[in-house]
């Protein structure tokens, strides 16, 4: 007896399992997504948690009381001798100015206090006063400047005595 083969049935069983086929193909690539999703996810939360953890490192450095201090007295003291007391002794004493520096290159100019930093030049740096005045005692903590030959108003040096709680 002859096989009756419907060909109706077996266009519908082939369209099936190529709609099973493609479901599970769909599926397959949706979770492929998923996958590549969460893994870019993840990937972007470590990027930023280590920028952050960066970033506060590096307020923390340049934040630091002690740096922000000792910089703040530096400028200070760079102005005070260059746009202060230098073109003061130079007004004064043009002629003589070479012994007048060289009298001071071993021992330096008197000690200038942080006070005395603050109020020079009618007050000049006042908005400094704040910070510094937190940290640092203004009669323990101060400079001497050394002037160092040809005695131009860059040559010298600033030998700084801090007396600050950092």
């Amino acid at each position: 007896m002859a096989k009756v083969v419907n060909k109706n049935s077996r266009n519908y069983h082939a369209s099936r399992s190529k709609a099973k086929l493609s479901k599970a193909a769909a599926s397959q690539r949706n979770s492929r997504r998923i996958f590549f999703l969460a893994k870019r996810s993840i990937l972007v939360v470590i990027v930023l948690a280590m920028l952050t953890v960066i970033l506060m490192l590096l307020l923390m450095i340049f934040s630091n009381p002690e740096r922000v201090v000792k910089n703040k007295i530096n400028a200070i003291a760079t102005d005070y001798y260059e746009n202060y007391f230098y073109p003061q002794i130079t007004e004064n004493n043009p002629a003589s100015l070479p012994e007048i520096m060289e009298r001071y290159e071993l021992s330096g100019f008197a000690l200038v206090t942080l006070r005395q930093l603050l109020l020079y030049d009618n007050a000049r740096n006042a908005d400094s006063a704040k910070i510094l005045s937190d940290y640092c005692n203004e009669n323990a903590t101060y400079i001497q400047i050394y002037p160092e030959s040809p005695y131009s108003k860059a040559d010298y040096h600033i030998d700084y005595h801090y007396s600050c709680a950092f």
